[in-house]
């Protein structure tokens, strides 16, 4: 009885949940720096190893949540496990000495290939994501002369649009403001200019 610190009760043993949880955890390390030898097929393996950085190295969404969860349930502080994860990425050949299965980490290059792939990822959509592509908007005095030469004949919205290769908007601007001007009546769902002095005038 004296030799066991537990006098019986084996509090000292871990509990399987947490023993679970350590597998998960050292299954992700071996498949993010290790040969990935439970995938069946190379594209199975590199799927294993993508997932694992994710799972690992990830800020924020579901990934880090999982590894937030899975951490605390046994301790360990996710940010210091993504931390030291990345230290290894980005060259530390040291930050997991303390990895009981460091010798089956055969693949440190890989993994960290598909860090920098995945950093400059992360930059580029980061960077879509701030900078909205500037509409190209089309000026009036350009569309003007444009309309107005298709309206010899009456013309609808559409009509004026396919030929000239306006939008509708642009269009409508155009006849609107050749509307309060007079030179351009409405008829309909079409439109023209008038045989009138005010229009000979405008042309």
């Amino acid at each position: 009885m004296l030799t066991d610190p537990d006098f019986g009760q084996h509090n000292s043993r871990t509990p399987p949940e947490e023993l679970l949880i350590f597998a998960v955890l050292s299954r992700a390390i071996l498949d993010l720096f290790g040969p990935v030898a439970l995938a069946s097929n190379k594209a199975e393996g590199k799927k294993s190893r993508y997932e694992a950085l994710r799972f690992l190295t990830d800020h924020s969404g579901a990934w880090a949540k999982r590894r937030t969860e899975l951490c605390d349930a046994i301790g360990f502080n996710g940010d210091d496990v993504r931390a030291r994860v990345i230290r290894v990425l980005e060259g530390d050949t040291r930050a997991l000495d303390v990895y009981e299965g460091r010798g089956s980490l055969n693949q440190v290059e890989k993994a960290r290939e598909l860090w920098e792939c995945e950093k400059q990822a992360r930059a580029d959509a980061q960077t879509r994501r701030k900078v909205k592509p500037k509409r190209q908007g089309v000026r009036y005095m350009e569309a003007r002369p444009k309309v107005m030469a298709l309206l010899d004949r009456p013309r609808t919205v559409k009509e004026l649009s396919d030929e000239t290769g306006f939008s509708d908007g642009v269009v409508r601007t155009v006849l609107n403001k050749a509307i309060e001007k007079g030179t351009v009546e409405k008829q309909g769902a079409a439109y023209r200019v008038p045989d009138t002095p005010v229009a000979a005038t405008a042309a």
